[in-house]
C-alpha cells in the first residue's frame, strides 16, 4: 500500500519578519555607536564601532552604506601627532651596526651548529641501519 504525501507549504513569514526586525535593530545600534563616538570625540574605526554597537566587524564591512560612512568619517579625523623620541633615547647608528653584526654572527654560528647536527644525525641513522 503506497502512502501519499501532501506537500506542505512552509510558513516562513514569521522568520523573515523577525530577521528583518533584527537587521533594523542592528543597523540602529551601529548608527547610534557612530553618533556616540563622534560626540565623545573618539576615533571612528571599524573596531571601535563594532565594540560600541556590539556587532562584528564583518557585519560592518558587509553593509556598504555603513562601511562607506565609517571610511568617510575616518578620513575626516585629524591625524594624531607622531610620537617623537628624544635624541638621547634613540639608538645611534653605531649601536645599530653593532647589533646587526652580533645578530649576523649568531646566525652564522647557528647555521654551523645545524650543519654539525645534521652530520651527527646521518651518522646515527647509519649506525641504526647496520643493526
Amino acid at each position: 500500500m503506497a502512502r501519499q504525501t501532501t506537500p506542505w507549504k512552509r510558513n516562513s513569514d514569521g522568520l523573515q519578519r523577525t530577521a528583518q526586525q533584527k537587521a533594523v535593530i542592528t543597523r540602529q545600534r551601529a548608527e547610534e555607536a557612530i553618533a556616540l563616538l563622534l560626540r565623545a570625540h573618539r576615533p571612528i574605526t571599524f573596531k571601535a564601532v563594532a565594540e560600541t554597537a556590539r556587532v562584528s566587524t564583518a557585519w560592518l564591512y558587509a553593509n556598504e552604506d555603513i562601511k562607506q560612512r565609517i571610511l568617510h568619517l575616518r578620513t575626516q579625523q585629524t591625524p594624531e601627532t607622531p610620537i617623537t623620541i628624544s635624541l638621547r633615547e634613540q639608538a645611534s647608528n653605531a649601536s645599530k651596526d653593532t647589533m646587526i653584526a652580533a645578530l649576523q654572527k649568531r646566525v652564522k654560528e647557528q647555521a654551523a651548529e645545524i650543519r654539525e647536527l645534521k652530520q651527527q644525525l646521518e651518522v646515527a641513522y647509519g649506525q641504526l641501519t647496520k643493526k
